[in-house]
């Protein structure tokens, strides 16, 4: 069986990586982003950190931190709901495993609906469509794969 691997189109890290953000949406022509994160980085101020660079650019945004670890299919679903409602066209996860997987499951879901159900995306899911485009900012030791990405 034939194995396929996409890598991520632009990563950045090192202190500072964060401010590449900004030009790269205005680059891309993104207009509002749907953040995908948790309560404790909200509280804590490493959400404030990106939301601040994005209002002093003008850029619009919105927030879920309804994330917690090890995702239920009802977090995922909140989530979409929330990104369908709020009219933003590309997604910023910021935090670990469990905001970066949402994320995805929310950016493949809200372009291939035959995927409303979550269980079905379990392993290689035959998509139709691309995800929504995906911006991650990981807050923890992740491998390489996961690094602070624009997929």
């Amino acid at each position: 069986m034939a194995n396929r691997m996409i890598l991520n189109e632009t990563a950045w890290f090192g202190r500072g990586a964060v401010d590449a953000l900004t030009d790269e949406v205005t680059r891309r022509g993104y207009h509002k982003a749907l953040i995908v994160t948790d309560k404790t980085l909200v509280q804590c101020g490493v959400v404030d950190k990106v939301t601040s660079r994005m209002d002093a650019a003008g850029l619009a945004w919105e927030i879920y931190a309804g994330v917690i670890p090890n995702p239920t299919i009802s977090v995922v679903q909140e989530g979409l709901k929330v990104f369908t409602q709020s009219g933003a066209d590309y997604l910023i996860a910021i935090g670990g495993g469990s905001p970066q997987d949402t994320c995805k499951a929310i950016g493949i879901i809200s372009n291939n609906p035959e995927f409303a159900d979550v269980r079905s995306l379990e392993g290689l899911s035959p998509t139709r469509k691309p995800s929504v485009p995906i911006m991650a900012i990981p807050t923890t030791a992740e491998p390489r794969r996961k690094s602070l990405s624009i997929m």
